[in-house]
């Protein structure tokens, strides 16, 4: 609002302003005819604006640009011309060059008035008058017709560029380049994240001494450069490497020289590849077989070496999936958050419609679960309005028939009869049997529709005190507008506007020169000046000779000959030479100046100096060059495929590499689909997984059986999609290894795997117990370890928290003291303490800081009761208290104890005797109790969901308590289902459980059995009652013999 009303009252002062004191010097040295005909012969958009950001001078180009005329710009601000937000960003670039009177110049994307996207290069500077009025000169050169004309080469020059480093960057090896004197050229991004400088552009100038090699891996790197130059051929070796944790890895050199038109080495490529799991693949069959061998004759001690081996495999395996598990969980957690609701809307050939799939979200938006509308698709279809249910029927079919993007804003209907407001947005693929399927989201916007309702409101009321205010000026001003004279008037706009055009051709940094009509130089600017090094003293009177290049001679003289016959603009680019005998290349736009009785008399010529575009291009083409030779000189096969706009695949390239494999030269293979490459079967085969990759939009590894050239092979390949500025995928690049060595060394390291799971069997039964103590061992190490690593932040926590009280609290009187003594602080301070709700502060932070200390102590307590569990330090028999075992074993049971969406808390009712400290194994009595619980707390789930009641209550009970003959009894009592007679028999087998697969293994109240019998000289008891409780009876000795 203060914007608008400064430019109004601005507008006002500019009316009534007699603009009388223009620059006469300026005047004299360029004659209005003269600068009239140079600022409407450029084909650049021109215009000059005063400092109250109104138009005071434009050339035709400019009105041609914005598709107005002269009359409708003069005098008119851009918040008359655009609408609000254009115009404010414009208002606000604009006064900052005025305030920094800075020179500014910026390349931006904008859309015309007929909604054509034209990329512009805008400069701006200011000029101040004698008299300290600012004008804002803006230039405006357009780079769509330039891209066209003169960057076609430059954008095929980067276009090519930017693949060959997608394709470097994605190929799974490391690959650097260097040139003869071993300093690094550059590399991608494998191998900049294996030297440690993240960026590849950071790798160049380093030498390998500037990495973090060791000394002898530094030697290593030079040695194989001086041999490649010397003896001009690829070198390729395999060498060991000791990793810092001390873990030895293989690693796969290749090192080929590059070699210019002359054959001299110019650069030497590298690749660097990991061949460690190879490797010891390798390794790995050979130990094997040499243990097999032996088994022959040492049967029992190989097996336990093999089933040492296998459990670590079991444990990598149980590792990643885990790893896939967590996964997995991480993908439903995100899909569950996101704003609004995904879904998959499928239309069949037969004009039937389902949702394959939706998301939580759609609980918030319709208030019905994803399962319903699952199960009738036509829930979503009549819960829109009625009166917008045809355009979003129509809407539907039009996207179905077009297969565009389908978008639909309007209103939805709940069954509570509310009305919401509802975005959807979806990109519908068509199926191989017909069918259509919408992948898409849906945003609920009732909220944005009311602020719009009331910011149209608030706009009105705007415009209406704006209009109100527009009228009382105008009125106080009219008799002021009676008093300007018509004469005075035009002769002030004429001097301004000879004022401006002489202001433009000084501030403007292109070169303006006026020519005589033999060519002599009349008028030569400040740009002339900067860019030809001649003063304008120097340069006046000059031919136009002095400036141009020898080898340009003859070009100047058939301009001079077109421009006095032909009356028209001529644009050149020529060589030119400036004082200090510099060749340049400049783009020159000249116009002949025309009398009235139809003589030339003269030249008006602008001048653009291009040499660095010029010599960017040249960069560019080298480095594609360069690029290239590094794209044909790897071993690995790498393949383009372009996506066509009609969804067909045909190769766009391959290396010599992938020539070689495959006995297809690129040039036979280039605007070919595949199947026109490699036959219908195995075209078919490949074209499919190009599919794949389409769909998912993200890059695919896989394994594929290929045939060339008559020799089946098999290989992993990786294949990334690119996109554009739009986001649409237009090419994959690919990359192919030969594995079929590894698939061979797989295949009979399975067979042996296999002989080897035989052997294992013999052994189970006698590995039980060792492998179960080994488990929790790791287990509580494990435990221990958070415990300790949590403990130590915790206590650090927990001892500055009172500090960081008193700190505070001191803060908050000393802010109270300023507002006591300084009670009118500046504005500054008091919007920033509004903005931070400072009285809220006072009151909410020391809480914040209670609430942390509170926390801090919870995450202590936990960590004690981990401790307590683990109990590493107590693998021996010791006195310990039973009591403290069990709460320990119940805190890390807490998660599964809460309450849950579907069921109760489950409580826990401990009902503890008075007991004596007694001997045992603390870690195994723990385990004892820990399985003994958890198959509490699954029987009360299966409980509950069998009775499918929320409201029952699970509850466990433990009793402790004193016995006869030196002993203690421990009840472990749930009100579950019960457990059957005829399963309670077979409770303590091995083996033996009532879960399903993967959800336990049956060895848990087999080991607990061991335990409270063999190792502590007790007995373990089920009492259960079926379908009302359980209870597990320990008895053990206090004292142990």
């Amino acid at each position: 609002m203060n914007k608008d009303k400064q430019i109004n009252e601005s507008s006002l002062e500019r009316e009534v302003t007699v603009q009388d004191d223009c620059q006469m010097q300026l005047e004299e040295n360029f004659s209005a005819d003269f600068l009239l005909e140079v600022i409407n012969g450029t084909s650049d958009p021109i215009f000059v604006k005063d400092r109250q950001h109104y138009w005071v001078l434009v050339n035709d180009a400019y009105c041609n640009f914005i598709g107005r005329s002269r009359e409708e710009i003069i005098g008119k601000s851009d918040f008359d011309l655009f609408n609000k937000k254009e115009a404010d960003e414009s208002w606000e670039k604009d006064e900052f060059i005025f305030t920094t009177s800075n020179q500014n110049e910026s390349d931006e994307c904008i859309t015309s008035t007929d909604g054509e996207r034209r990329f512009v290069s805008i400069k701006k500077c200011v000029f101040q008058n004698q008299e300290g009025q600012k004008f804002l000169i803006v230039t405006i050169r357009e780079l769509t017709q330039q891209i066209t004309q003169h960057f076609q080469i430059e954008a095929r020059l980067r276009s090519s560029k930017h693949l060959l480093e997608q394709v470097l960057n994605h190929i799974p090896q490391a690959v650097f380049w260097k040139d003869c004197d071993s300093v690094y050229q550059g590399c991608n991004s494998f191998f900049a994240d294996i030297a440690g400088v993240g960026d590849p552009l950071l790798i160049k100038g380093k030498t390998d001494f500037d990495l973090p090699w060791k000394e002898e891996e530094t030697n290593w790197f030079r040695l194989n450069d001086s041999r490649a130059i010397e003896s001009k051929k690829s070198e390729s070796i395999v060498k060991p490497q000791l990793q810092a944790d001390g873990r030895q890895c293989w690693l796969e050199m290749n090192t080929i020289p590059i070699c210019d038109a002359q054959g001299k080495v110019t650069h030497v490529l590298g690749t660097l590849q990991d061949i460690t799991e190879r490797k010891e693949i390798e390794v790995t069959l050979q130990q094997l077989y040499e243990e097999l061998e032996i088994r022959v004759h040492q049967r029992t001690s190989e097996l336990t070496q093999v089933v040492i081996h296998l459990q670590k495999e079991i444990k990598q395996r149980e590792a990643i999936e885990n790893q896939f598990l967590l996964s997995e969980e991480k993908l439903q957690k995100l899909s569950a958050n996101v704003p609004g609701m995904l879904y998959q809307f499928k239309l069949g050939a037969d004009g039937q419609f389902s949702f394959p799939y939706v998301s939580s979200g759609c609980f918030e938006i319709y208030e019905f679960f994803p399962e319903k509308v699952i199960a009738d698709a036509s829930l979503f279809i009549s819960s829109v309005h009625r009166d917008e249910r045809e355009d979003f029927e129509k809407s539907i079919a039009n996207s179905a028939q077009s297969l565009q993007p389908w978008e639909w804003e309007g209103r939805i209907i709940l069954a509570s009869g509310k009305v919401k407001w509802i975005q959807a947005a979806s990109r519908p693929e068509k199926q191989a049997d017909g069918s259509i399927i919408w992948d898409g989201v849906v945003t609920d916007v009732t909220r944005l529709k009311q602020a719009e309702r009331a910011l149209k409101k608030a706009y009105t009321d705007l415009e209406k005190r704006v209009e109100e205010r527009t009228q009382q000026l105008m009125q106080t001003n009219q008799a002021l507008q009676k008093e300007i004279g018509e004469r005075h008037l035009v002769q002030s706009q004429l001097s301004a506007s000879r004022q401006r055009l002489a202001l433009l051709i000084e501030q403007t940094p292109l070169a303006v020169i006026e020519w005589d009509k033999n060519f002599a130089v009349k008028e030569w600017n400040r740009g002339a000046e900067k860019i030809f090094g001649y003063t304008k003293e120097q340069a006046i009177g000059n031919y136009l000779e002095f400036i141009v290049s020898p080898t340009a001679q003859e070009q100047i003289h058939h301009l001079k000959t077109a421009l006095l016959s032909q009356r028209g603009g001529t644009r050149i680019v020529t060589e030119n030479i400036t004082l200090d005998g510099k060749t340049i290349i400049c783009e020159w736009y000249n116009n002949p100046l025309v009398a009235v009785n139809s003589e030339v008399i003269g030249v008006a010529s602008m001048v653009l100096d291009i040499t660095e575009r010029e010599q960017s291009e040249a960069t560019l083409q080298e480095q594609e060059q360069f690029l290239r030779s590094i794209y044909q000189g790897v071993e690995q096969l790498i393949f383009v495929v372009n996506v066509l706009d009609n969804g067909e695949l045909v190769y766009a390239d391959w290396n010599l590499a992938t020539e070689k494999a495959t006995g297809i030269s690129a040039s036979n293979a280039i605007s070919k689909f595949p199947e026109e490459v490699f036959g219908d079967a195995q075209g078919a085969k490949i074209r499919q997984q190009y599919i794949r990759c389409l769909e998912v939009g993200i890059p695919i590894t896989y394994e594929e059986n290929l045939v060339f050239q008559g020799q089946e092979n098999c290989w992993l390949t990786t294949i990334n999609p690119l996109r554009n500025i739009e986001g649409k995928i237009y090419r994959i690049v690919g990359t192919s290894f030969n594995i079929s060595e590894r698939k061979q060394a797989e295949t009979q390291l399975k067979q042996q795997t296999q002989e080897l799971k035989i052997a294992l069997n013999e052994l189970q039964n006698a590995q039980i117990q060792l492998v179960q103590s080994e488990k929790m061992s790791s287990l509580g190490n494990l435990v221990a370890g958070v415990a300790h690593e949590i403990n130590n932040p915790v206590n650090f926590i927990y001892g500055n928290i009172d500090y960081a009280t008193n700190y505070t609290q001191n803060l908050l009187k000393m802010v109270q003291l300023y507002q006591q003594y300084y009670p009118q602080a500046a504005s500054g301070i008091q919007a920033f303490a509004k903005e931070i709700d400072l009285e809220f502060l006072y009151e909410d932070l020391p809480k914040l800081l209670d609430s942390m200390k509170i926390g801090a102590q919870r995450i202590r307590e936990i960590v004690t009761s981990l401790r307590n569990f683990s109990r590493m330090d107590e693998a021996q028999m010791k006195k310990v208290d039973i009591h403290q075992g069990l709460d320990s074993t119940l805190m890390i049971l807490e998660n599964r104890i809460k309450v849950k969406s579907e069921r109760p808390q489950i409580e826990i009712i401990k009902n503890y005797g008075n007991l004596p400290h007694i001997d045992c194994y603390p870690g195994q009595l723990n385990q004892v109790f820990m399985n003994i619980l958890v198959n509490a707390l699954d029987a009360l789930e299966e409980s509950i969901e069998l009775k499918k009641q929320f409201n029952s209550s699970p509850q466990i009970q433990i009793f402790t308590e004193l016995a006869e003959l030196d002993k203690i009894k421990i009840r472990i009592i749930d009100n579950g289902i019960g457990i059957p007679f005829d399963i309670k028999d077979k409770l303590f087998n091995p083996f033996f459980t009532t879960k399903s697969v993967g959800k336990g293994t049956g060895m848990g109240l087999s080991i607990s059995y061991q335990i409270i019998t063999q190792r502590h000289g007790g007995s373990l008891e089920c009492i259960s009652q079926p379908g009302e409780r359980s209870e597990f009876l320990i008895t053990i000795p206090i004292h142990q013999e």
